[in-house]
């Protein structure tokens, strides 16, 4: 006599190399996941050898229709399942987080660098950016990290930029905390793989003495570094006034 019939599971898994994702049948097609895989494993590979890092990691994706927050914890990513469906997920941003996991450098540097990362890697081919906080990856944070700072949420939490510390609130408020400050982290950041070179700031990542590394490694400390990020927002600011003036725009 035949048992029972079991209820089908209500989550399926999709391996592609060294990705594993589980996620929800119920909202989210098996094709879907099984295409999320083949990026996950493409930028998994592409960021390992970004960073120089051997080809030897293993990442678990779940995705959830619960999921809030986009989140890495230890080699297990957690994605929204409408993001993933969307390509909107910020699955290259964790993914970099689990490679660089900067343990001991300041919130700016570990989010800028995500965030550097993850549109540098689409900007070359390889997956997308999710285009969370930017609207238009590298090529546009300056120009979003201005309007930030010509606002007072922006300027609330510009004292945690470049400098020690993580904003009251940036959990729970993603719109008016979060958005700027990733925003202007990420700026920052652009600006000193622009000046000091992309290897040098992966270098950083995993220094336990940030500081001392940040201007060994740079030959400047972080407040400089600040200073000098924000004389050339005004300066593009400045410049790109001058050129809706002169040509009428």
């Amino acid at each position: 006599m035949a048992g029972p019939v079991e209820p089908q599971s209500r989550t399926g898994t999709v391996r592609r190399g060294r990705i594993t994702v589980q996620y929800e049948r119920a909202t989210l097609r098996h094709e879907d996941a099984r295409s999320f895989a083949a990026l996950a494993a493409e930028g998994l590979r592409e960021l390992e050898r970004l960073a120089g890092r051997p080809a030897r990691t293993r990442l678990r994706f779940e995705l959830r229709a619960a999921t809030r927050i986009s989140t890495a914890r230890g080699r297990t990513i957690l994605l929204s399942t409408h993001r993933v469906a969307s390509r909107s997920a910020p699955y290259l941003h964790e993914i970099a987080h689990t490679l660089l996991p900067c343990r001991y450098a300041p919130a700016w540097f570990s989010e800028g660098l995500a965030c550097y990362l993850e549109s540098h890697m689409s900007e070359c081919g390889c997956g997308y950016d999710s285009r969370l906080f930017t609207e238009h990856g590298n090529r546009g944070v300056d120009a979003d990290a201005a309007r930030w700072l010509a606002e007072a949420r922006g300027q609330k939490v510009l004292p945690y930029v470049g400098t020690r510390g993580t904003p009251p609130g940036i959990v729970a408020d993603r719109h008016n905390v979060a958005a700027p400050f990733y925003v202007l982290s990420h700026s920052l950041m652009k600006f000193l793989a622009d000046q000091a070179g992309l290897p040098a700031v992966i270098r950083l990542a995993g220094s336990r003495n940030f500081s001392p590394a940040l201007r060994r490694v740079t030959g400047k400390s972080a407040p400089s570094w600040r200073s000098l990020w924000l004389d050339h927002l005004a300066l593009d600011g400045a410049q790109s006034s001058s050129s809706r003036n002169t040509f009428g725009g």
